[in-house]
């Protein structure tokens, strides 16, 4: 369970609600989005996890291991003046979590929208062998189901076909990848939206999403070693 400090939880409401007013003016209201407005300064890697914390996030904890990112910061991105989350790896795994409270029904119209850029991962890593299942950036998007808890991953990977599922080897059936679109020629950021519902039945077949519990942020180049480079630059949910 999080729990917000009290001044946090109110500047986050207020935050929401004023982008819910503005996105309605266009025809939709955004639910919710990754902020990385840091007072106009960068966030390093030594100042990370207190930023991750008072924004309502926590490492996702696996058996014994708390995968606190230790290289992660917010910085411009690449490129462009505005801020991004940059996802650095070396030899190294990262995952973060933020669970909604309450739970946000799927429904039939509820979206999510993602752009990001992929400057360095790890060679030859795939996602159905456990030996070099890394991935320069996977959205764990987390649904409360009748049929319990499952987990679908929007995921870059070079060594899967775009839009198609990928189960691991090492995880559970409760969670799938379902492949991003292959990235672009230009060396411009990859940008997209996919509709909740119609992933969600690609990956797990006709059944209802039910609840959004929570999103998630991951990045890993320990299998394989050496370094990843991801800068997220936009990650939304909107309706």
């Amino acid at each position: 369970m999080l729990f917000l400090r009290r001044r946090t939880l109110k500047a986050i409401s207020a935050a929401i609600l004023l982008a819910a007013i503005s996105a309605s003016v266009a025809g939709e209201t955004e639910l919710w989005r990754l902020d990385l407005v840091a007072e106009s300064q960068e966030v390093g890697p030594e100042a990370f996890p207190a930023w991750m914390e008072e924004e309502g996030f926590q490492p996702f904890n696996y058996l014994f291991f708390k995968r606190r990112p230790e290289h992660w910061r917010i910085g411009p991105c690449d490129g462009s003046p505005q801020r991004c989350l940059v996802l650095h790896e070396k030899k190294s795994s990262s995952h973060i979590i933020y669970r909604f409270e309450p739970a946000l029904t799927v429904g039939d119209s509820m979206m999510v929208e993602l752009a990001y850029l992929v400057k360095a991962q790890p060679e030859g890593a795939r996602l159905d062998q456990k030996d070099k299942e890394d991935a320069p950036l996977r959205i764990f998007l987390s649904f409360q189901t009748e049929d319990g808890l499952l987990h679908l991953a929007l995921t870059d990977s070079a060594a899967h076909a775009a839009e198609t599922v990928v189960r691991s080897e090492r995880e559970p059936d409760a969670i799938r990848y379902y492949m991003l679109p292959d990235r672009s020629e230009a060396d411009g950021y990859q940008t997209s939206r996919f509709p909740l519902k119609t992933i969600f039945h690609k990956a797990f077949g006709p059944r209802d999403p039910g609840t959004l519990v929570a999103i998630g942020i991951k990045s890993d180049s320990n299998n394989l070693g050496g370094e990843s480079l991801t800068y997220l630059k936009t990650l939304r949910l909107v309706r």
